[in-house]
């Protein structure tokens, strides 16, 4: 998530098989936060359809407390109900139990009569 957003903040392009420009492997919480203009995009589109958004923020080693923190504030800023770091990919299913949680809530705390599709 924090590389993507990077990427979208104007960080130096990535190709396959060429090592990642340092700004990819070092903490760059401004490039994090001007990337974020995409995540909200994607909130507000998924808020649209009346239910809770929930934001999976998924932790890389390279990726920094203060960069994943700046991911969680747009997220939260933006109207996502949660967004819970996660970080399964070094831990299963344990690094997805808080993630899971806050899915849980989401649904239970939601009204599903809230739910519209957005067009017939």
């Amino acid at each position: 998530t924090v590389r993507a957003l990077k990427m979208h903040g104007g960080g130096p392009p990535v190709s396959a098989g060429k090592p990642l420009a340092v700004e990819y492997t070092q903490e760059e919480v401004d490039l994090v936060k001007r990337g974020s203009a995409n995540l909200v995009k994607h909130i507000e589109n998924a808020r649209k359809f009346g239910v809770n958004v929930v934001v999976a923020v998924n932790q890389f080693k390279t990726d920094t407390d203060a960069e994943l923190e700046a991911v969680r504030q747009a997220a939260l800023e933006a109207g996502a109900f949660d967004a819970v770091v996660s970080n399964h990919w070094a831990l299963g299913g344990t690094g997805a139990e808080d993630l899971a949680k806050a899915v849980e809530k989401a649904c239970s705390e939601g009204n599903a009569d809230n739910f519209k599709f957005l067009y017939d």
